[in-house]
């Protein structure tokens, strides 16, 4: 296999784990917008450069690369884990739920709504106003079942659950037009139809790919996966039957 395809894509995969949660459709174009995987703790929007730590978010105009200026510092609370950019919208999972920052008015963002669930560790993807949240056990932030809440986010002041999807030990997950892509630890990778957004319908499972975060580029149809066994490429043309293009094994994979 070749893995000098990975390369541009690589360099992006690794920024964005350096930089996770507790313990990606990875685009940027000239406009200054851009989307990281599920884990990140920082995000590209509108030619600004957003920042997560456990209790603030930072706001950097980048214009000039070589001297970025930070505009502003938010406090958000206690447990901020990730961030993910949507339309004029910043989602942040935290232990404690999902925060709506708008950024409608301006770079620096202003604070919208909360919703709240069970201390538990979650990163979120949004699309077509709907929000997926995975929540799992095993960590220093987990109470309650591991599962999936779809939430309709359509009223960003009044984020609504659609609905609870059971789940083995979900992390990082990407939408994709119709499908959801879901990285399950130790337990695989699931992919779901979603045209009933509401209502993901499990299509495969592939247990035999350990996985921590996704990325997926819709332009090629190809996903970036992360687990403990390295980085793997995908060709995703046919979600029902994912081929597999290249690999960076880990020295953990390799012994």
């Amino acid at each position: 296999m070749k893995n000098l395809k990975l390369l541009p894509l690589i360099l992006i995969t690794i920024s964005l784990t350096v930089m996770t949660s507790c313990s990606g459709d990875s685009e940027f174009d000239a406009s200054g917008e851009g989307r990281g995987g599920s884990m990140a703790r920082f995000t590209f929007l509108k030619g600004y450069l957003y920042i997560v730590d456990e209790s603030t978010l930072k706001t950097f105009d980048i214009s000039n690369p070589e001297n970025p200026s930070l505009l502003g510092t938010e406090n958000v609370g206690m447990g901020v884990e990730t961030i993910f950019p949507y339309e004029n919208y910043l989602f942040l999972g935290t232990q404690w739920g999902m925060k709506i920052y708008s950024v409608e008015n301006g770079p620096v963002p202003n604070y919208l709504s909360d919703f709240e669930h069970s201390f538990s560790c979650d990163p979120v993807v949004v699309t077509n106003s709907i929000a997926y949240v995975t929540l799992r056990s095993g960590t220093t932030c987990q109470t309650g079942e591991d599962r999936m809440e779809i939430v309709d986010v359509s009223d960003l002041r009044n984020p609504q659950l659609l609905n609870t999807i059971p789940m083995q030990n979900p992390h990082g997950l990407s939408v994709s037009d119709t499908v959801l892509f879901v990285c399950e630890g130790d337990f695989g990778f699931k992919v779901f139809n979603i045209k009933d957004r509401a209502n993901p319908e499990l299509i495969s499972h592939y247990d035999s790919i350990p996985s921590y975060d996704v990325i997926t580029n819709y332009g090629r149809k190809e996903l970036i996966i992360t687990g403990k066994n390295g980085i793997f490429q995908y060709d995703y043309n046919d979600p029902y039957n994912l081929k597999e293009l290249s690999q960076i094994l880990s020295a953990q994979a390799n012994e």
